[in-house]
């Protein structure tokens, strides 16, 4: 594990604690995890998706990547995420499937990090919903974004680097820029210390995607299925899925399959959604 001694004056106000993380890693299953903390780069994921294409293959050789400020981050549909009101970090994930046994990992991951919230806190946990495919909310505002590229390696082989933002705080900037409001893990927490929680919130969502990497190797998400729709944020309401600003479909949310299909009751019958370029918005916005 390596932190980056000097401090951007950009930096946000809260940092990772190197032996703290250690400590909480250490009892948990991301114990031999890989992790570097940065200042700044311009993308973890881009740095990570590099340093697959030369690493040689491991079947357990996990890693992370956090950087305190990010200059040509991107979201989902190629947007660009330099947020640095929150956690924005990037895991190298070997999977030993072909690409195929990859449906719904992206939810997968999703479950994993609001089940991580709730193990640090679980008034925190409660009030995080899921957002098919990708996104965590708090009472609709988004908290967390999930971005998952892919590094082939061989025959039932992937480098899976796994991108996620996560606000600790509102940040005024980047609601601004987005044009719609946001939620951060201090409004929700019980307390929120900036010393502290940081870290403990990056090691608990290090040891949740250990272990769903380790029940996805052996039955993909359908396990997970159920708990994901427990926490859906749409189900049962009606929805718009949307193309480029178009409207594709609409019906009511019901929820997910064992693939991480997106589950739509229609006029014309129950439809199954892939996730694909479309996005989903509540009926009313």
């Amino acid at each position: 594990m390596s932190e980056a001694p000097d401090r951007s004056p950009s930096a946000p106000d809260w940092r990772i604690d190197a032996d703290f993380l250690h400590l909480e890693l250490g009892a948990g299953a991301a114990h031999a995890w890989a992790v570097e903390v940065v200042e700044e780069t311009g993308s973890t994921n881009a740095d990570l998706t590099q340093a697959c294409r030369a690493a040689p293959w491991s079947d357990d050789a996990c890693s992370v990547r956090v950087a305190y400020r990010q200059t040509a981050g991107r979201g989902r549909h190629g947007r660009p995420w330099r947020g640095q009101a929150g956690l924005t970090f990037s895991v190298a994930m070997p999977l030993a499937l072909s690409p195929a046994r990859l449906s719904g990992l992206s939810l997968a991951v999703g479950l994993a990090l609001a089940e991580a919230l709730e193990d640090v806190d679980p008034a925190l946990g409660a009030r995080v919903g899921l957002k098919w495919p990708n996104d965590l909310q708090i009472d609709g505002r988004k908290l967390s974004g999930i971005l998952i590229e892919s590094v082939p390696a061989g025959p039932e082989r992937v480098w899976v680097v796994i991108g996620i933002g996560l606000n600790l705080v509102r940040d005024p900037a980047m609601e601004a820029a987005l044009g719609r409001d946001l939620a951060g893990v201090a409004e929700a927490m019980t307390t929120f210390d900036p010393q502290r929680d940081p870290t403990r919130i990056l090691a608990a969502i290090a040891n949740r995607l250990a272990r769903m990497r380790e029940a996805f190797l052996v039955d993909g998400f359908a396990p997970m299925a159920a708990r994901w729709s427990a926490r859906d944020a749409f189900r049962d309401e009606p929805v718009r899925l949307l193309h480029d600003g178009v409207v594709q479909a609409e019906g009511l949310a019901r929820g997910v399959d064992g693939e991480g299909y997106l589950l739509l009751h229609t006029p014309e019958g129950l439809q199954r959604i892939a996730s694909g370029e479309v996005s989903l918005r509540g009926a009313s916005a």
